[in-house]
């Protein structure tokens, strides 16, 4: 499993090899597929109670993991949006029914309300604070009820394993503690419904089901 974090991440998926080896890349040795099972299991529980009519945007979609698993759990209408088209492209082979938009996550190309649910995934741990909050403020703008996104919480054991390895937890670039999540919520407004640990207290990935 490749670490995700690169130097110049908007410049580095916008180059077509880069993008073309993204999955095999994270997700072809064993870590990387039981990562895989472990953040779709914690999708699968978020998503449960979530109306199968519902319209979804999956911003952020990359090679469309998350858009392909959206399609397969049989919603109405699933749309994605990515900044990179390089990203899109892979996704666009495997899934050519969805409509697909080039878009930053913090300025997207759709009115207020234009969904049901909105997914996030695999985008927020790596954006700075003031980012992050922009980001988080234009999904729930989209979103008519539902949000369902991914942070890198970090709690106590993370905490300690850093102390002593010296490495970044999770392996990504802001990660955040228990207080900022709260705090992010707060700001902008939404209201957290259930949340999903891919693999607590060793992993930072926790799936959260909010509204606004």
């Amino acid at each position: 499993m490749r670490p995700v974090v690169v130097d110049d991440p908007k410049g580095h998926w916008q180059v077509t090899p880069n993008a073309e080896d993204y999955d095999r890349g994270r997700f072809s040795d064993v870590k990387g597929r039981v990562y895989r099972w472990l953040e779709g299991r914690a999708m699968s529980q978020a998503i449960q109670p979530l109306p199968r009519t519902d319209r979804v945007l999956d911003a952020a979609c990359g090679t469309g993991r998350i858009t392909a698993f959206l399609v397969k759990q049989g919603f109405a209408e699933v749309v994605a949006s990515d900044i990179s088209p390089a990203m899109m492209a892979v996704a666009r082979r495997h899934l050519p029914h969805v409509p697909f938009h080039q878009a930053d996550v913090t300025s997207l190309p759709f009115e207020d309300a234009s969904f049901d649910t909105v997914t996030c995934i695999g985008l927020l741990m790596h954006l700075d604070e003031n980012t992050r909050l922009k980001a988080l403020r234009e999904l729930a703008r989209v979103s008519r009820r539902s949000l369902v996104i991914q942070y890198g919480c970090v709690g106590a054991f993370l905490r300690f394993a850093t102390s002593l390895t010296g490495r970044a937890p999770g392996g990504v670039r802001h990660s955040v503690e228990e207080a900022d999540l709260r705090r992010d919520l707060k700001r902008v407004g939404l209201q957290e419904q259930a949340r999903f640990w891919a693999l607590r207290p060793f992993s930072t990935s926790v799936i959260l089901r909010l509204n606004k």
